[in-house]
C-alpha cells in the first residue's frame, strides 16, 4: 500500500507591503521561500511563534506559515478586485518563474522523493483522488501524473505559473516585472532597487542534497520532454523557455 502524503489546499496568494508600494506575486517552486525570507524585514511582524532549529543549530523563520497568517497576503480574488477598482496602481508588482521541466524535478526531490525525517510533501492528489501521486513513486510515474492532472485540479506546487501572474481572463501578464529563477541574484536585486531597499539580502532555502547539482535534463527521455512541453504550453510560451 503506498504511503499518502499529508493534504494541503492553497490557493494563489499576493504579499502587499502598501508601505514600500509593491505585490509580490507568489510562484511555488521558483524561489517562492528564500524571497519571503528577504522581503520579511520589511514588514512589521513577530516571527517567534514561527521560528524553528535545524539540525545544525541555525534559525529560520518558517516563512510560509507566518505571512498564511497575515493581513499582508491576499487571495487571487481579492488581489484582483482591488486591482480592477483601481487599488495597486502605483505598486511594483513583480514575480518569478522557472523553467517548467527544472520546477518538476526539484519539486520530486522536495516533496515526492523523499523518505527521511526532513521529508515536508503535501499531498499532491486532487481532491477525491487517491494513489496518483505517492511517496517514493518513480520519476517517470510522477511525471505521467503531472501530466494527468489539469490546472483545475492541480496542487499549487506544479500548477501552471501562468495562472498566478495572469489571473485575469483576458490573460494580460499583471506582474510589472517578471524574474527568473535562473537569473535570480541579478532579477532579485532588481525587485529590491525598484521597491527601494537595495540593502535586502537574498538566502538561498531549501537547497536539495539528493540531486547533487545534476540538471534538470539529466531526468528526462524525449518522451517525459514532450509531456512536460504539452502540459505547460502556456508556462513555456508566455515567459519563452525551452528545454
Amino acid at each position: 500500500m503506498h504511503q499518502p502524503i499529508s493534504r494541503l489546499k492553497p490557493q494563489p496568494r499576493y504579499i502587499v507591503s502598501d508601505k514600500h508600494r509593491f505585490v509580490y506575486f507568489i510562484v511555488q517552486k521558483a524561489a517562492c521561500s528564500s524571497i519571503k525570507t528577504a522581503l520579511l524585514p520589511l514588514f512589521d511582524l513577530d516571527t517567534v511563534p514561527y521560528e524553528k532549529t535545524l539540525q545544525d543549530g541555525s534559525r529560520i523563520v518558517k516563512v510560509h506559515e507566518l505571512f498564511d497568517g497575515s493581513d499582508h497576503q491576499i487571495r487571487r480574488a481579492r488581489f484582483v478586485r482591488r486591482l480592477e477598482a483601481g487599488e495597486y496602481r502605483d505598486h511594483f508588482k513583480f514575480a518569478f518563474v522557472r523553467n517548467p521541466w527544472d520546477r518538476l524535478v526539484s519539486l520530486y526531490f522536495q516533496k515526492v522523493a523523499g523518505t527521511g525525517r526532513n521529508y515536508e510533501g503535501p499531498d499532491l492528489n486532487p481532491p477525491g483522488v487517491e494513489g496518483r501521486f505517492y511517496r517514493g513513486m518513480p520519476f517517470a510515474e510522477y511525471i505521467e501524473a503531472v501530466y494527468a492532472t489539469p490546472d483545475e485540479e492541480a496542487n499549487p506546487h506544479f500548477r501552471s505559473q501562468h495562472l498566478v501572474i495572469c489571473p485575469r481572463k483576458d490573460g494580460e501578464i499583471l506582474a510589472n516585472f517578471v524574474g527568473r529563477f535562473e537569473n535570480l541574484p541579478g532579477d532579485f536585486s532588481h525587485v529590491a532597487e525598484m521597491i527601494g531597499t537595495p540593502d535586502l539580502e537574498l538566502p538561498h532555502r531549501l537547497r536539495s542534497k539528493a540531486r547533487k547539482k545534476q540538471p534538470y535534463s539529466d531526468f528526462f527521455d524525449a518522451r517525459l520532454r514532450d509531456l512536460v512541453g504539452e502540459r505547460f504550453r502556456n508556462d513555456i510560451e508566455t515567459f519563452d523557455y525551452s528545454f
